[in-house]
């Protein structure tokens, strides 16, 4: 680095072309001038064909080049913006990436005529000099600010900020104080050219040629002045003469000279003999400068070649080092299939279009020009086809498709049948859509291959409110909930629905809720939690996402293919194939979890005693004559029609066949297969499997062949609402036959409780799933059919139910249950019985305690045990695991697709009611989060990076199962909620809170359509200032009690109303944020 005396060490460290290559020796371009970059590792080259050039960093590479002038570039200035350039008629500044800022020249700013020089006499302030004076120049303002006349042409000029020294074409520089705008100084130089010139603080350095002989010489020597004493000082000697020279920026007394052969010397003024010398491998210099930083220097030769010289490399820096803003990089798309129909096309970008896509064109318009694709064939149609000698034919189904070679009537949108869609935020303004809303109910087809909307996919639509602002009530009129289908694994919400409403099911699953299960693997305590909220829901609609969360994560069902995420638009290629899995699967898994649940107790497993099918599964080896017998359980029926089963004796003699044939020759199934045995032997292996004991409720699957749907819809008396199961001898027969009284020891009576099917859409791959189930009516004592088709809940007749002539829908799982005498109830409260509730009064954290473990909060006592009417303060802080998916129109107008997907983070619960430990939190728990977290919210949340993660996590980290049971405890036990803004917190926890049950201060403090914060309510009421730095749940939800214990005062008072228009006004004054916030 620089050292008190000269600088010694210079060494070229780079070489490359200042300009491009030419085609040929008549058009190569030559480096005309030079600048270092300030800010930035960049160095700028002009050329005579009015390009410019930077080049990034020691090893000059390059970064950019752009055109700049028609003319070859003059001068070259860095600027904190880019780069100020000019060649004598124009005047220019270029961002770094080369996009301009501003460009003006001559033809519309006279005064720019002639420019001779130019040089930065302020941070935005330029001194351009002209032929005929000298202008300031706003680069801001882009416009010349002051022009103050000078009549010396101007060859070369330099500035220190204070002051410019302005070398005229003759032998005289002249000293130019921006402050005053005066010329100050005069000094007489006596040399017939100025080739080099600088001033750094108080000195002044001047180079040039004298004529000897009529030759032009260079000096040997560099004149130096002090502009304080006004006069010349000793010169510098330069033995092979002067062309270029330099100030050090940082130590004034060294000087750097370039003679006109490639010598540079570096030279101390006061100690001129330790002067040192280093060559420049060129014949002569176009251009020399030195960095702001005085540890680099680039020189430009003839030949247009750039070198840079360093100090030290390793200690060096060229500039204030700002980073160098690079072209993103991007990643090559994967590669995916034409025939992918996973893959959405806007997950490619595109550019700008005013035409009609060809995607978004009717899809039954077919082109026939060469290389489009034809239209997929429906795989329905290939299963019933017909090879004859080579030609595939297959029957047009006119329901299904409609009638060939017609013309379809126009229908308005006023007239379509098509419903509209509800946002609650113009639900006032649409009246003519209001009318719309029976269409949305319709069950029977206008045309034959029509699907009734009723029975179509229901999607999910967003406004700019959000989720909060779809009218779920428009498609739900009952007080029976439905689910919202944007979530994970959407495709269960049937099977969900279906058993929901068996009340031998229901009662089991809420049941266990009672006792404490913090597995977080249990789907058993997940669908109790599910059905307890479908059930305080009261018509509500429901999101799923405990349940949802705890499915996805299972090993088991991702092996098994189980798992579907929520992509906007779910196209299945094999639903029924996935949903009758997974009714295996969540069967086995409920009847596993209980298993888990009852190890170390008395309790005895009532799953398999419910849903268990007791069956005996004989193997024969033909030739080894070896025989086995095994009894085994499963929880689901695999029913084929009889001709698949190989079992035509339980068919009817008059040929008709119904799904009670389907079940009876299910029930005792025969199959022959080749089984290997050691030795490398094979074997004949029959297999003979019989019910031996019907359970309570019987769950069906049903494995239907295309043949088998073409046979159903053709035969209206297929479905049976129930049957009798005789016993006979070690199985079963089914008929509909009623039993005698000396018969009724021997059979068993079944009803239909509900079924699932398939409707099918447009495209083959395109079905989504309806379940319908019959709900006991408790003011009619009846029984009444309702359709459950996600958020869709409508009652639909019974003829219409079993009505499955309907080309688009098929029957997949169905569950009957043993008819008793008397009818056996749903039991909404059985959990109460031996409730535990312990997790209350202790803690249970997710990991070993850490002896860092800093507690805020005191746990309830036993005699603090909530009750009925129990006030506590809730605030519940949450991360960001997905942002939001929007979809943006050609014409620029935003729309949300899919709502950002949160985590919970962290709950705070205080005691509400009066006594010694009012606000006193007892619940303050962090929730671990394992999943990849987008935005922590540390603003909002108060919750850092790292906070939930149980391997880095300082904080004492509970599960998610773990926080929802306390939760879970308090909201049964009757406790009262207060807080701000609870419905999106009860929303993301997946909690449903009756309303008596909630006290929520942004509804108490709400007026039009403004939500107050809690922030400004704290404030304007409690004259408090909080959520000063990071939120904490713990000053928020002590600060909602706050103010619900204001409003109960206001409203005893009379004086509420007052207040809330006195809060309205003065919050318009200030903008409804407390004062010094922006």
């Amino acid at each position: 680095m620089a050292s008190s005396g000269s600088l010694n060490g210079w060494r070229e460290i780079s070489r490359v072309p200042a300009t491009s290559p030419a085609r040929d020796k008549t058009s190569k371009a030559k480096a005309t001038c030079s600048a270092f970059d300030e800010q930035c590792d960049l160095v700028w080259v002009g050329d005579s064909f009015g390009y410019i050039r930077s080049f990034e960093g020691p090893q000059l590479s390059n970064y950019t080049k752009f055109k700049a002038h028609l003319s070859p570039v003059k001068h070259l200035i860095s600027h904190h913006k880019g780069i100020i350039s000019t060649d004598g008629i124009s005047l220019r500044l270029t961002s770094r990436r080369g996009l301009v800022v501003f460009d003006i020249d001559s033809s519309t700013n006279p005064e720019l005529t002639s420019i001779s020089s130019i040089s930065l006499v302020g941070t935005n302030e330029l001194l351009v000099s002209t032929d005929r004076a000298l202008l300031r120049f706003d680069v801001v303002k882009t416009q010349v600010i002051k022009t103050i006349p000078y009549n010396k042409e101007v060859s070369l000029m330099a500035s220190n900020k204070r002051y410019a020294a302005l070398a005229s074409s003759n032998d005289n520089v002249d000293i130019y104080e921006v402050k005053s705008e005066t010329v100050v100084a005069h000094f007489q130089v006596n040399f017939s050219k100025i080739t080099g010139l600088d001033l750094k603080e108080q000195t002044l350095v001047v180079c040039g040629t004298t004529d000897r002989h009529g030759v032009a010489r260079f000096n040997t020597w560099v004149s130096v002045y002090d502009l304080r004493t006004q006069a010349p000082l000793n010169p510098i000697t330069s033995p092979d003469g002067a062309e270029f020279v330099r100030l050090h920026p940082r130590l004034p007394s060294v000087a750097l000279i370039a003679s006109p052969q490639g010598l540079v010397q570096s030279v101390n003024m006061f100690d001129p003999d330790s002067s040192t010398y280093f060559p420049v491998q060129a014949d002569s210099l176009k251009s020399f400068e030195l960095s702001s930083t005085g540890d680099f220097l680039c020189m430009v030769d003839n030949a247009s070649i750039l070198h840079l010289f360093c100090l030290d490399p390793d200690h060096s820096a060229m500039s204030k080092r700002v980073a160098i803003e690079h072209p993103d990089v991007v990643k090559p798309h994967p590669f995916v299939s034409v025939n992918d129909s996973e893959f959405s096309l806007n997950q490619i970008g595109m550019p700008y279009y005013r035409e009609t896509l060809l995607s978004a064109w009717p899809s039954h318009i077919s082109f026939r020009s060469p290389g489009t694709f034809s239209r997929p064939i429906d795989m329905s149609l290939l299963r019933n086809a017909i090879n004859e000698n080579g030609l595939i034919s297959a029957p047009y189904s006119k329901e299904k498709y409609g009638s060939r070679n017609e013309m379809k009537p126009y229908v308005s949108m006023s007239q379509s049948n098509e419903p509209a869609r509800k946002f609650l935020s113009n639900k006032k303004n649409n009246v003519k859509a209001s009318g719309k809303t029976s269409k949305v109910f319709q069950y029977i087809s206008s045309s034959p291959n029509t699907i009734p909307n009723a029975f179509k996919k229901m999607e999910i639509s967003y406004s700019k409110f959000g989720i909060d602002d779809f009218d779920f009530d428009f498609y739900n009129k009952t007080q029976f909930s439905g689910l919202e289908s944007h979530v994970d694994n959407s495709y269960t919400n049937s099977l969900l629905q279906l058993y929901r409403f068996v009340p031998e099911f229901f009662n089991f699953i809420i049941k266990n809720l009672a006792v404490e299960n913090l597995n977080e693997d249990s789907l058993l305590t997940e669908l109790g939690y599910l059905y307890d909220m479908l059930a305080k829901a009261h018509g509500k609609h429901y999101r799923p996402t405990n349940f949802q969360h705890t499915l996805s994560n299972n090993e088991y069902a991702r092996k098994f293919d189980l798992i579907k995420t929520d992509d906007i638009s779910p196209q299945d290629t094999d639903l029924a194939r996935r949903l009758k899995d997974f009714n295996k699967f969540l069967l086995h898994k409920l009847a596993d979890d209980e298993k888990q649940v009852n190890v170390g107790s008395a309790r005895l497993d009532v799953f398999p005693q419910l849903l268990g099918i007791r069956t005996e599964v004989i193997e024969r080896w033909i030739y080894s004559n070896n025989t086995n017998i095994d009894h085994r359980c499963i929880f689901t029926l695999d029913v084929r029609s009889p001709l698949a089963n190989n079992a035509t004796s339980v068919l009817s003699d008059n040929g008709n066949v119904s799904i009670i044939h389907y079940i009876q020759s299910s029930m005792n199934r025969v199959s022959r297969a080749a089984d290997d045995l050691p030795g490398g032997y094979q074997d004949i292996k029959d297999t003979s499997t019989t019910v031996v004991a019907l359970p309570p409720v019987l769950s069906c699957n049903l494995d239907l062949l295309e043949v088998d749907k073409v046979q159903i819809r053709n035969n209206k008396d297929w479905f049976k609402d129930r049957f009798n199961a005789f016993k006979n001898g070690s199985g079963y027969v089914l008929t509909e036959q009623q039993p005698g009284s000396e018969d009724l020891d021997f059979c068993k009576q079944y009803e239909v409780v509900g079924f699932v099917c398939e409707i099918a859409g447009e495209r083959d791959n395109d079905s989504h799933l309806v379940t319908f189930v019959k709900i006991p009516n408790e003011e009619t004592g009846t029984t009444d059919w309702h359709l459950f088709n996600d958020f869709l809940v409508m009652p639909i007749p019974e003829e219409e139910v079993f009505n499955m002539s309907y080309w688009w829908k098929t029957p997949l799982t169905i569950v009957y249950k043993r008819v008793t005498s008397v009818a056996v109830p749903f039991q909404y409260d059985c959990w109460k019985n031996d409730l535990n509730d312990q997790i209350l009064y202790r803690d249970h954290f997710a990991s070993a305690i850490r002896e860092s473990r800093r507690l805020e909060y005191k746990l309830l006592t036993r005699e603090e045990a909530p009750h009925p009417g129990s006030l506590i303060a809730i605030d519940a802080e949450f991360v960001i695991l997905e942002n939001e998916q929007y979809e943006i129109g050609n014409s620029g107008i935003r729309s949300l697709l899919k709502p950002k997907k949160s985590a919970l983070a962290r709950v705070s619960v205080l005691r509400g009611d009066d006594g010694e430990n009012y606000g006193v939190p007892f619940i303050d728990d962090y929730v671990a989060v394992n999943e990849p977290i987008t935005d922590y919210l540390t603003s909002f949340s108060g919750i850092e990076p790292g906070d939930l993660d149980p391997s880095t996590s300082t904080r004492m980290l509970v599960t998610r199962q773990t926080v929802y049971r306390k939760l879970w405890l308090l909201l049964n036990l009757g406790c009262v909620f207060v807080g701000h803004g609870l419905i999106m917190d009860f929303r993301t926890i997946n909690i449903c809170v009756p309303k008596e049950q909630v006290r929520d201060t942004a509804v108490f403090f709400h007026k039009g359509q403004r939500i107050l914060s809690l922030r400004f309510l704290a404030y304007i009421l409690l004259n408090v200032k909080v959520q000063l730095g990071n939120h904490d749940s713990i000053e928020d939800a002590y600060t909602a009690l706050l103010i619900y214990k204001k409003y109960l005062e206001l409203q005893r008072s009379g004086q509420f109303e007052e207040t809330l228009d006195r809060i309205f006004h003065e919050g318009q004054a200030l903008k409804f944020k407390p004062p010094g916030e922006d």
